[in-house]
């Protein structure tokens, strides 16, 4: 593996907020721009913001949409409890071609420090494939909390993902 550090200014990335309440207008979105400008910060090239509602159809449409972009990082933000309507996890397991929980395990732990209701949510974390074509994609509380949590943990290890891939 290159020990080189990776350029992130060539990577474009899609956060997808999966909130019913947010498309309906009922409240604001504050997790998506929190999370945008925290990416951008971290200098990627590009990244594109969508709020669906918590449906399986809707959060399908946006994932495909997503890695059809060429988005070598997809953050799934909300629809990661165990409602009725939260399926966010589900649908990106379907997308996963080789899990990595151990991340999952991490940004969980990291969240404890702040909330014990952290150990409820069921974040997924793997890429599409084993190549430079893969893509991270991570199903993480809708919260701006839980976003962060789950930065906190990715951002540090997406350079050395996508090195990963880029040298498969």
């Amino acid at each position: 593996m290159s020990h080189e550090p990776y350029d992130m200014s060539d990577v474009a990335a899609r956060i997808i907020v999966v909130d019913d309440r947010v498309v309906a207008g009922e409240r604001p979105d504050k997790a998506g721009p929190a999370t945008r400008t925290r990416l951008q910060e971290a200098g990627l090239s590009s990244v594109d913001l969508e709020i669906v509602g918590e449906d399986v159809g809707q959060i399908r449409v946006a994932l495909a949409a997503a890695l059809a972009t060429a988005a070598r990082f997809v953050l799934v933000l909300g629809g990661t409890g165990f409602g009725r309507r939260d399926h966010a996890p589900e649908v990106v397991r379907e997308a996963v071609e080789v899990e990595l929980p151990g991340i999952a395990e991490q940004i969980r732990a990291h969240g404890l420090e702040s909330t014990a209701l952290s150990s409820l949510s069921r974040e997924v974390v793997g890429v599409t494939s084993r190549d430079e074509h893969g893509a991270l994609l991570v199903a993480s509380p809708g919260s701006r909390g839980g976003a962060a949590d789950t930065l906190d943990v990715v951002l540090p290890l997406l350079p050395h993902i996508l090195a990963q891939l880029d040298e498969a």
